[in-house]
């Protein structure tokens, strides 16, 4: 790991979805750097189990 100054235009903290997301969308506007921890692959997206809830069988209710 180098150590020292470095420029960049966003720092991201975290590479989770929400933080990769906004990385690529900032890379557009200029440079980026992500701040995570061990690995790029260490965050909760990788075990988070989202979906969409919604009401749609008979049993269902809101």
């Amino acid at each position: 790991m180098a150590r020292g100054r470095t420029h960049t235009d966003f720092l991201v903290v975290g590479s989770g979805l929400a933080g990769l997301t906004y990385a690529l969308q900032a890379a557009e506007s200029g440079s980026v750097t992500i701040l995570t921890k061990a690995g790029v692959t260490d965050s909760n997206t990788g075990w988070a189990q989202g979906g969409i809830a919604a009401a749609i069988g008979e049993a269902d209710s809101w």
